[in-house]
């Protein structure tokens, strides 16, 4: 606190804020207090690793989130989570591995969508120019309820960070379908060719009210 000892027009003794008057030898002085604020304390590897899992989840969750709305709905009935939220989530717990700073995505644990549904058996995948084409196995003793079920495709390329899909394809019972994707053959600037692409299957039903987990297919080299 600053006295006015010499009246209003008089020197300030004390301190006014971060400014301190003062008299030596006879002479009013005044001098700016230096600012003890603490240096604030770097991040640990722990929270820069959470950050990090988050990133990197957002980041592939983002590229896939038209998909995702759809194969995560069911998950998320009857709660105040979003489809986005609860596969963002399961990401960062089951597919994100490593130690900080060298995290990966495990994609062969990467879910696409969760459901009850009967999922796809035996799924593979290979490229033909530019078209995935996928098979399953036709099991004839299938009912015609899940006959009817339609086959959802992904195909998310790591090094473009960027995703075909098909959110209502073949019917169950017809054994294949193709995904067209567009693959970068050549490095663009900062942007990276595409080498690989993670492909996923999935089932939903006819009236969209079940839906399988996804199955991943596999890494298909470019």
């Amino acid at each position: 606190m600053a006295k006015l000892n010499y009246g209003i027009f008089g020197p300030v003794i004390g301190a006014l804020s971060n400014i301190v008057g003062y008299i030596r030898k006879g002479q009013p002085l005044i001098r700016i207090k230096k600012n003890k604020t603490k240096k604030k304390k770097g991040r640990s590897d722990a929270q820069k690793a959470v950050n990090l899992r988050f990133k990197m989840a957002k980041t592939f969750i983002s590229e896939v989130e038209e998909f995702i709305n759809v194969g995560f709905q069911h998950e998320v009935a009857d709660t105040q989570r979003i489809p986005e939220n609860a596969a963002t989530s399961h990401l960062i717990r089951e597919a994100i591995i490593g130690k900080y700073p060298n995290l990966e995505i495990d994609y062969s644990a990467v879910l696409v969508s969760k459901g009850k549904l009967l999922p796809p058996v035996n799924p593979t995948v290979k490229l033909e120019g530019d078209r995935l084409k996928f098979t399953w196995d036709v099991d004839p003793g299938l009912g015609y309820r899940l006959n009817r079920d339609q086959v959802m495709l992904l195909a998310y390329k790591p090094a473009s960070k960027n995703a075909d899909y098909l959110l209502s394809g073949a019917r169950r019972n017809e054994g294949a379908e193709e995904l067209e994707v567009m693959i970068r053959r050549k490095d663009h600037g900062p942007l990276l060719k595409d080498e690989f692409i993670e492909t996923y299957i999935a089932f939903i039903s006819d009236d969209r009210k079940r839906i399988s987990d996804s199955v991943y297919v596999g890494r298909v080299t470019i």
